[in-house]
């Protein structure tokens, strides 16, 4: 049965989830992209499957994802990602989330907008979203350099 009342929280993996990212270059696409998406295990609890991928092989390791979760209010899934400077240096970047349904059709497809973060040398940060609607059930979060 699948559980999707209370707000409940998914844990992450450690092997799984941290893995180093950065940005180089001039982009318009994302350079790496962080994507988690719900299922339910063989008990009916909910998990979040986790995925990094990098589209850019110049990345340097400037950034580091250290956390992702997942949540569903009610039948609206929420994400949460925690990023963190491996540099000293201060790092500008843009992100955006995506949302797809439980068949991997995108969801509002280009209406998410790149908004920009700033993360000082070793500094960690969170970045958030909500699903457009209950159809949502997998995101991607997607970086890139500013514009």
């Amino acid at each position: 049965m699948k559980n999707t009342g209370n707000l409940i929280a998914s844990n992450v993996s450690a092997i799984a989830l941290i893995a180093s990212l950065g940005l180089t270059g001039c982009s318009t696409t994302a350079g790496v992209e962080t994507t988690g998406k719900t299922s339910w295990d063989e008990e009916g609890a909910r998990t979040l499957e986790k995925k990094v991928v990098f589209n850019n092989s110049g990345l340097k390791g400037d950034i580091e994802i250290v956390d992702a979760k997942s949540a569903l209010a009610g039948d609206i899934m929420k994400a949460q990602v925690t990023l963190r400077s491996k540099d000293s240096d201060t790092i500008p970047f843009q992100y955006r989330f995506d949302w797809y349904d439980a068949n991997g059709m995108e969801i509002n497809s280009g209406s998410g907008s790149w908004k920009p973060l700033i993360i000082y040398g070793r500094e960690s940060k969170t970045v958030q979203s909500v699903a457009p609607d209950p159809r949502g059930r997998e995101f991607k979060l997607k970086i890139r350099e500013p514009d």
